[in-house]
Order: C-alpha cells, then structure tokens, then sequence
C-alpha cells in the first residue's frame, strides 16, 4: 500500500510538473500536451484510492493541473526553427494514439458510474462519523469485484480520519487499531430474517488473507427474497442468530478483518437465485444505499 500511495502522488506530480515547465513550441503541440495531461491525470483521480494517501490530494491535483495549464500557456513559444514533416507527423501520430488511447480509458471507467436497472435500496450499516468506498460500480477499474459473479455490484468501504485517510499512516502496517474503521458498529442495512451467523475465524493480521473462508465472519439476511451478505466481522462481535428479524436499528456487530482481506473492511452486496441460505452462488443483484449508487471514492456521512 505504501508503493501504490507514493505512485498516486508522483505520477500526476511528475506530469504535471513537465506540463507546466515545458515550453510547447505553437498552439497546435500545446493542445496535444494539456490533453495528453489531462485524460492521464483524470483517469488517475477516477481509478485511484485517494484514502490511502488522503483523499484531499485529489482536490489538490485538480487545482494543480488547472495551475499547469496557464503556466503552460503563457510559456508557448513560436518555434524558430521549422520543425521537420517527418518529425512532426510523428509526433501527431504518437500523441494522437496516446490521446485516444487514454480517452476510451475515461470513457470505460466513467461507464462504471452508470446505475444499473432494477437496483434494490439498502440503508446505510453505518451511523455517524466518515467512511469511504475503495470497490464499487459497474466497471472493473472502480469495482475489483465486477467479474460477473455473485459479489459483481458489492461494496467494499473503509473509514476516514479527519486527513481524509483509511489509516493513521499510508502503510496501514500490522496494528488493526491503526485503520479507522477497525471495531466500528454495523447495523442491518435492510429489513428481514437472519440466515446465516458464522462468528469463529480470528481476526488477521494484515496483510494477511484467507483464502479459503473469503468471507470471514459475516452474516446473510433473507431481505424480501433476496440475500445481502456483510462480510469480515470481527470476531466476538456479532449480535444476532440465525432466525433473528433485523431491521436498520440493529446491532449486528462490528467490522473487523477477517477472510480474504488485506485490512479491515466491510463488504456488502446483494444476490438472489442460486442454492438458497449459500453464499456467493447467486445472481448479483445491484443495489443503492441511501438512495445513491455508490462508487469507488464515494463518501458515506
């Protein structure tokens, strides 16, 4: 995590450090280099997980970029020596490429924040306090799960701090109590009956998975003929027992890292269809929280 924090921070310094500094020579080679820019960084600040290093550095990015792109502008340049056509088409043709390359990027990873049809509404498991979802929406760039199983529209969500951060630091490291969400309350995101209870697997010590029990302790409730699963409690926590009827006042336990985590966090999603009161057979059903489609980088209050 440490690594991919550094990246989310040098790679967009580093364009647009060279974007602000470079002197284009004529209007035609700067338009190519603040596009070029732009779609990179814009496809970073879309696919990113900004909690790991704050998600207040997006913002700063933007406004940086928009910095460049003056700067950029009053550095043009009328070219004192014609550039040669074989050295120019070149370079049309490698930045034009590169422009479209990176402009089906953002248009894929845009389509991942289009609402599916027939979205069922949850509440949110949470009261009080920040939180954040690191995997959510229709496109495998925002959404690790979107893989056309069961989990295709399920949520993964951390906490924040007042930084904007999942951790106290951007490594996260091996002390749960560092992750801001570690031991957090969970409440019934819907109405309906509890299918299953399994509170037995201990808690891991990141970055520690297990790849057998992927869930975890995690409990399935029966909502209206459908099943939502919350995944990796922490153990000890839960609440309630199989048979149980919850609604969105109640406890079910506290959010932990257990399964096939990386560190703690809540997964949700919603399937139906497949062998009943079994996890992960099913169709994946997508669903809102709050009336909102949530994805990756969205922030739940």
């Amino acid at each position: 995590m440490l690594l991919t924090g550094l990246l989310y921070i040098v790679i967009p310094t580093i364009l647009i450090f060279a974007l602000a500094v470079r002197r284009q020579s004529g209007m035609f080679n700067w338009i190519l280099s603040i596009l070029l820019t732009g779609l990179a960084v814009s496809y970073i600040m879309i696919i990113a997980r900004w909690e790991i290093v704050s998600i207040y550095f997006k913002y700063f990015f933007s406004i940086l970029y928009l910095f460049a792109f003056v700067m950029s502008y009053k550095r043009m340049r009328k070219s004192k020596k014609a550039e040669s056509k074989i050295l120019r088409s070149v370079n049309i043709g490698i930045s034009t490429l590169l422009i479209l390359f990176l402009s089906l990027m953002n248009f894929l990873a845009l389509r991942g924040y289009r609402v599916p049809g027939n979205t069922v509404e949850l509440s949110s498991p949470f009261r009080h306090e920040s939180f954040i979802v690191i995997n959510g929406g229709s496109r495998p760039m925002i959404n690790a799960h979107f893989n056309g199983s069961a989990q295709s529209f399920a949520l993964d969500i951390v906490g924040l701090n007042h930084w904007g951060m999942r951790a106290s630091t951007v490594a996260g490291g091996a002390n749960l109590s560092n992750y801001v969400i570690y031991g957090k309350p969970i409440y019934s995101p819907c109405e309906g009956e509890v299918l299953i209870v399994v509170d037995e697997f201990d808690d891991l010590i990141p970055p520690g998975k297990d790849t057998v029990h992927i869930a975890g302790n995690h409990i399935l409730i029966d909502f209206d003929g459908k099943e939502v699963l919350l995944a990796h409690f922490k153990k000890g926590s839960i609440k309630v027992k199989v048979g149980d009827r919850v609604d969105t006042n109640t406890l079910l336990g506290e959010v932990g890292n257990t399964g096939n985590t990386s560190e703690p966090h809540l997964h949700v999603h919603v399937e139906q269809g497949g062998v009943s009161n079994t996890i992960l057979n099913g169709k994946a059903i997508p669903f809102t929280i709050d009336g909102k489609y949530l994805k990756r980088g969205d922030i739940i209050n």
